[in-house]
Order: structure tokens, then sequence, then C-alpha cells
């Protein structure tokens, strides 16, 4: 076996587990700014029903 190909078959595989770590990371990473949206939407609508709430039953939304 040549230095080439010794090469090849030791770097190949390693280069190719490195990009898959890296695709796997940039989900993940894309999974959790999705997450951190929807949790702020979802927070942004809880405070706009405390809102609401607040309003029918005259208190003030000080909590």
């Amino acid at each position: 076996m040549s230095n080439a190909q010794f090469f090849t078959a030791l770097c190949l595989p390693l280069v190719v587990f490195i990009i898959g770590l890296y695709h796997q990371n940039t989900g993940i990473r894309d999974l959790r700014t999705e997450l951190i949206q929807f949790r702020s939407e979802i927070n942004a609508r809880f405070l706009s029903i405390d809102a609401k709430f607040d309003t029918l039953t005259g208190q003030s939304s000080g909590h």
C-alpha cells in the first residue's frame, strides 16, 4: 500500500465524519432557533391573554 492510499484510507472517513457532525450541529442550531422563536410567540400570546383577563376583571396588570 502506497503512502497516498494509506493517507486516503485513513483520512477520508475522518473527513466524512467531521462533515457529518457539522451538518448535524447546524440542524440542532436551527431547531434551537425555531424553539426559541416558538417560545417567544407563545409567551406573547399568554401576555396578551393575561392583559385581556385583567381588563375583564378590572385588575391592574402589575402583578
